[in-house]
């Protein structure tokens, strides 16, 4: 049996409140040196990053369900300039650009919103949000400075957004409890030093005199970004690859699947970054809060990375586990960028350094392109259940590493810990971490943690850990008038004062209170199928999501059974079958370019969610059409692709264009040579009420 030890030292209990902006003694949101706080306690939300101008609007509701279900409390969305106002003067607000309409539907499904209102995005928009016709005056205008031209410009930006956003701040009761300003500055473009911080205090000045006055002010912290002290609170990230990076190699293993502090992530915007990559804040002044924690990764021309749930789970795991009390996934939610004059993708053309799909900004995101709700959203779903229970105890609880932490990502053999436990409660939670995105870790069939906290002493009974195991294990948790001492489960969730554990594989579950306590113990599939409900939790395959009057399922299958803990009961609902076929026929085939015909039966559009349309093809990349128009695209990666064909009015005849590999890409997985349609299958989705 493998044995391992953690000792907590005495620690640092400055928790003294900070000043992080323009507040009210009104206001119940602030934050503490170690983490944000709400009305006077501490408090660990969950963000995830959606565009509303890149997803169709009579749609948003559903997905801010889906996102709520999944555990997601704030909504991260930025609001990029050119897709407002691609032509100057004529800012627009309708369809998929109606902000206002965005915020009142976070308002009426209960989610809470971070506005991050630029002016410069990045986000892989054209030009980084900025219009052409701002970029065409760059050489009269000094842009991201405070060259007055400039400011004259973002001073009436800002005004057209909060005129969409007045009386919906928090303030108001309304949503929005926080700007993010500007994006990376000083680290991908802007200036840096004296006038880069100077320009950051004038976008905030800019954004107050607009309306914008909010608890929180963010701004990127890594890389050398700007970051006023007092001014604003820095947001961090971390990815688990970097296809923006200029090389055709693959990467060294990323050292953010290690368990060690390491707030700033060198890989982000490694194609901008400049020599000096210093903070420009204290970083021990201000609490560890993630904005762009990758929830997925987009896809370049160029590099390819294919991520495995695994690959994303473990990442949030590790940075919840060292010390974030903010998880903002960025993307948490894929979307499709809009076109309008021009196309309005990143693209060498427009002078980035990468280029991405015409349309897809799927990202593998947790909720895909067309709303699709990957395994990496099950999985993310368990750590939300457990910060919904548990976050006020972590959000106030420390790190701890041991003696010899494991220090080196390519260290495979080496098993990975560490604890955060919060020393006022006397509660912790050890983090195990056996994951390390395109390697095999080194197996450790018995282990056991010896824990010393103080004079107490907590032994975990023995866990078996293969490779690709994270685990999140409570000790000395309380748990109603007792404490659950140790145990080698998971914990999900809180049901009361009812624990609910997830069974570790290869070895068995082992629970020890210190008195009589009821507990519930799911299988690893339970768990990634259980949704949080006024009664408690749904086990379902479909996703089931709270509403006043009711529970809304969204199932791929036409029968939906429900059980509800912890009292077992069965509900159960069912609909009408959907049959779709899908057929394809050449229209030409060759070396260059491959076109085909896809024609569908009959849809009954009434008796569905949505239909998908699979497609599996051979090749670099390909366009789908209705009619003239390019409705969808796709760079090969390995993932499958699916089609979203509501918001296209679900077409019965569409064209389908496959390019071949003509220049040098890294592939993750192998991918075979010409260019062409190997298979198409349509599936409905179904929306049932229970």
């Amino acid at each position: 049996m493998e044995q391992y030890t953690l000792t907590f030292l005495p620690e640092d209990t400055d928790n003294s409140p900070v000043s992080i902006g323009s507040q009210d003694k009104s206001n119940v949101i602030g934050a503490s040196r170690h983490h944000l706080l709400r009305g006077g306690k501490p408090w660990y939300p969950v963000m995830g990053e959606f565009h509303y101008s890149r997803y169709p609007s009579r749609e948003w509701e559903i997905e801010l369900r889906k996102m709520k279900a999944l555990g997601i409390t704030i909504v991260a969305t930025y609001v990029f300039w050119i897709h407002h106002e691609e032509e100057k003067g004529c800012f627009r607000t309708d369809g998929n650009l109606d902000l206002r309409q965005f915020l009142l539907t976070c308002r009426e499904v209960g989610l809470e919103v971070m506005l991050r209102i630029g002016p410069w995005a990045h986000g892989e928009c054209r030009n980084g949000g900025f219009p052409d016709w701002l970029m065409q005056e760059s050489a009269t205008i000094q842009l991201r400075t405070d060259d007055p031209a400039y400011l004259q410009y973002v001073r009436a930006f800002y005004d057209r957004i909060y005129a969409c956003a007045q009386g919906l701040l928090f303030s108001d009761g309304g949503p929005v409890i926080g700007i993010q300003l500007e994006n990376e500055y000083g680290h991908c473009g802007g200036e840096s030093g004296g006038n880069g911080l100077v320009h950051m205090r004038t976008l905030k000045r800019l954004a107050v005199e607009a309306g914008f006055r909010v608890p929180i002010y963010t701004a990127t912290g890594w890389g050398g970004a700007n970051v006023v002290d007092g001014e604003m609170l820095p947001v961090l990230g971390g990815y688990a690859d970097a296809p923006w990076e200029q090389s055709l190699t693959p990467l060294a293993p990323n050292a953010n699947y290690l368990l060690q502090y390491a707030p700033n992530d060198p890989l982000i915007g490694s194609d901008w970054a400049r020599e000096a990559e210093h903070f420009t804040y204290h970083v021990m002044d201000w609490p560890y809060l993630t904005a762009e924690l990758g929830g997925g990764i987009q896809c370049t021309f160029h590099r390819r990375p294919l991520l495995s749930s695994m690959d994303t789970y473990a990442l949030a795991v590790c940075k919840l586990a060292t010390g974030a009390n903010l998880l903002g996934y960025y993307m948490f939610h894929g979307g499709t960028h809009p076109t309008g004059k021009t196309t309005l993708q990143e693209s060498t053309a427009t002078g980035s350094y990468t280029d991405v799909p015409v349309l897809s900004y799927d990202f593998q995101a947790p909720l895909g392109e067309g709303g699709q709700v990957r395994e990496s959203a099950l999985l993310l779903k368990q750590i939300h259940l457990l910060l919904r229970s548990c976050g006020e105890t972590l959000a106030a609880s420390r790190a701890y590493y041991p003696s010899s932490p494991v220090n080196d990502p390519g260290d495979l053999s080496s098993l990975r810990f560490c604890a955060r436990y919060n020393a006022k409660t006397q509660e912790g939670f050890l983090f195990v971490n056996n994951h390390q995105r395109g390697y095999t870790m080194q197996s450790h069939n018995e282990v056991a943690f010896h824990i010393e906290a103080g004079d107490a002493v907590y032994e975990l009974p023995p866990l078996s850990i293969p490779d690709s195991f994270v685990g999140i294990l409570p000790f000395h948790l309380q748990v109603g008038p007792g404490r659950l001492i140790a145990t080698n489960c998971q914990l999900l969730t809180m049901l009361g004062d009812i624990p609910v554990l997830i069974a570790p594989e290869k070895v068995p579950a082992k629970v020890l209170f210190d008195r009589e306590t009821p507990y519930l113990l799911l299988s690893a599939s339970e768990a990634a199928h259980a949704w949080p409900l006024r009664e408690g939790l749904g086990i379902s395959s479909a996703v089931l999501m709270q509403l006043d009057d009711g529970i809304l399922a969204l199932s791929d299958t036409p029968e939906v059974t429900v059980r509800l803990l912890p009292e077992g009961n069965i509900l159960s609902a069912s609909t009408a079958a959907v049959s779709v076929s899908a057929v394809f026929t050449p229209i030409s085939e060759g070396n260059e370019e491959s076109v085909y015909r896809i024609a569908l039966s009959a849809i009954p559009e009434d008796a569905m969610d949505d239909l998908l349309l699979d497609i599996d093809f051979t090749g670099d990349h390909a366009e789908l059409y209705l009619e003239e128009r390019m409705i969808a695209d796709w760079y090969t990666t390995g993932q499958p692709w699916q089609v979203a064909l509501k918001r296209h009015g679900y077409p019965v005849t569409l064209a389908l264009r496959v390019y071949p590999v003509t220049r040098p890409v890294l592939f993750e997985i192998p991918t075979p040579e010409g260019c062409r349609l190997n298979r198409v299958h349509a599936h409905a989705r179904y929306l049932l009420k229970l």
